[in-house]
């Protein structure tokens, strides 16, 4: 299977977006971070940095796994 937005073969679980996109962890993390930002009143500029920032801290953390 592969990620529906960067087209990298998916190792693993995929991460399934609420449309039903099968996405790779890196772009489900992306996404992730990206909607909490938007959400928190960031806009388009707070999504994107809170996307980034997201990122690097699951990659930190050892990406735990999701529930």
């Amino acid at each position: 299977m592969r990620c529906e937005q960067c087209s990298r073969k998916i190792r693993g679980r995929a991460y399934t977006s609420i449309t039903g996109r099968k996405l790779c962890d890196r772009c489900g993390t992306q996404l992730q971070g990206r909607t909490a930002g938007v959400v928190a009143g960031g806009g388009i500029a707070g999504g994107i940095s809170t996307g980034g920032w997201y990122a690097r801290v699951r990659k930190a953390m050892g990406r735990p796994p999701r529930s």
